[in-house]
């Protein structure tokens, strides 16, 4: 599995996830925290209770073994160990480690963790004084050097654990954590659910309003492209019909003038007005074709961007262009046609303008419904990052934007620059 899956995910399932996971693990450390909390409970009462049951037995049983009274031992053992059932089984033995008394509990844990304790059991004697027959005090059997009382250990009592009993008290308890644990996450994974719906919703409409914001600006720019081609074609037609037709009727009436008058300053006059009005002529043909370039009318996009090509690779601007063309571009609608014309125009315009390139490439491509461009040049380049982006890229990627393309601009620093241009044609 991919580690990025995660970019496939819906709002939701990411809400969820963020919630879910913190609180999958604050659960798993609180179950792992729980259970060890009781098994050290476990392994603490042991080792307080075990010395203490050892101690209280051996004290007892000092008169049972001093008086060899071994079954009213066992029956103290025997109630224990039914009083008790931590208690695995219990041993009595002499001073020689010899056995005397052994009991053990009839569900023995012997594959748990045993502990065994032991405790001495000792006989206490105190020396007492009688007076003997001559009137002076004496004690009766009492050893050379002993004190007043005297302690021997008359044998061990071991008390063998088992956390059998004491696992399962604590068990219960965990499990009760353990549900009021899962309870809480479930609450909580509910509430996430709760929230990432609510979110989810908002930011589905959030996001669908900004669809439809955006949807209306491409429509808006489409409009205005539209109505400024509209403006550009109808000052086109006013200039070829109006001007460019005055500029020929004083050009032949300027010729008539030169026709009909003899050599001297009248003629030269004349033949200075034809020249002017063939300048302004020519002027206003260019105008037209930078207004609305009719060869595209004519040609189609391929060929009326390869009259540009070729225009400006004779421009003599010290850069020589190139251009390559793939696909069948006659049936390219007008609007998409006239905003890649525009956009090869303005990054040709910069070429020139701006880059100081030696040489350039146009590249159009058509294929699988897309319309690709790419304008390649080795200029002085610029820093992406920090460079003001003038009217014209901004102009370029508007219409691209219009069309619901995308525009890519590889650039750097005496690197030149390639831009690439996706449009949708359908």
């Amino acid at each position: 599995m991919r580690w990025h899956v995660w970019r496939h995910w819906s709002v939701r399932t990411r809400l969820l996830a963020m919630t879910a996971i913190p609180l999958a693990y604050l659960f798993c450390t609180f179950v792992w925290y729980a259970y060890q909390s009781r098994l050290s409970e476990v392994r603490e009462e042991m080792a307080e209770r075990g010395p203490l049951v050892a101690k209280v037995l051996a004290d007892s049983s000092e008169f049972s073994l001093a008086s060899r009274r071994y079954d009213d031992l066992r029956l103290t053992i025997n109630g224990l160990l039914r009083a008790d059932p931590s208690i695995d089984r219990i041993e009595v033995v002499d001073a020689q480690r010899r056995e005397l008394v052994h009991a053990a509990a009839r569900a023995s844990g012997g594959g748990q963790e045993l502990r065994y304790f032991e405790a001495p059991v000792l006989k206490r004697l105190m020396w007492v004084a009688m007076l003997g027959p001559d009137g002076k005090p004496y004690q009766k059997d009492r050893p050379f050097g002993a004190s007043g009382t005297t302690v021997e250990t008359m044998g061990y009592v071991r008390v063998t654990m088992s956390p059998s009993a004491l696992l399962l008290k604590q068990t219960h308890r965990f499990y009760v954590e353990l549900l009021v644990g899962s309870l809480g996450l479930l609450a909580c994974v509910l509430l996430a659910w709760q929230l990432a719906k609510g979110l989810d919703a908002s930011l589905h409409a959030s996001m669908q309003a900004l669809r439809e914001a955006d949807a209306e600006k491409r429509r808006l720019i489409r409009k205005v492209n539209s109505a400024v081609e509209d403006e550009r074609k109808s000052i086109a037609l006013e200039i070829h019909d109006e001007l460019n037709a005055t500029l020929i009727a004083a050009r032949l009436e300027a010729q008539r003038i030169a026709d009909a008058s003899a050599d001297g300053e009248v003629r030269e006059r004349a033949q200075s007005i034809i020249k002017l009005t063939l300048g302004l002529y020519n002027s206003g043909r260019s105008l037209v074709r930078r207004l609305r370039p009719e060869v595209l009318d004519m040609l189609g996009l391929d060929g009326a961007v390869e009259e540009m090509v070729r225009h400006y690779d004779s421009a003599r601007s010290g850069c020589r262009f190139a251009m390559a063309v793939h696909g069948n571009f006659s049936r390219m609608e007008g609007g998409i046609a006239i905003s890649a014309y525009r956009i090869v125009q303005e990054a040709l315009s910069n070429v020139v303008k701006h880059a100081r390139a030696s040489q350039a490439s146009v590249t159009l491509a058509l294929a699988n419904g897309e319309l690709r461009m790419e304008i390649a040049d080795n200029g002085k380049g610029f820093d992406a990052t920090q460079v003001c982006t003038g009217i014209g890229l901004v102009g370029m990627r508007e219409r691209v934007y219009a069309c619901n393309g995308r525009i890519t601009i590889d650039t750097a620093l005496a690197a030149g620059t390639h831009i690439q241009i996706v449009m949708p044609i359908h």
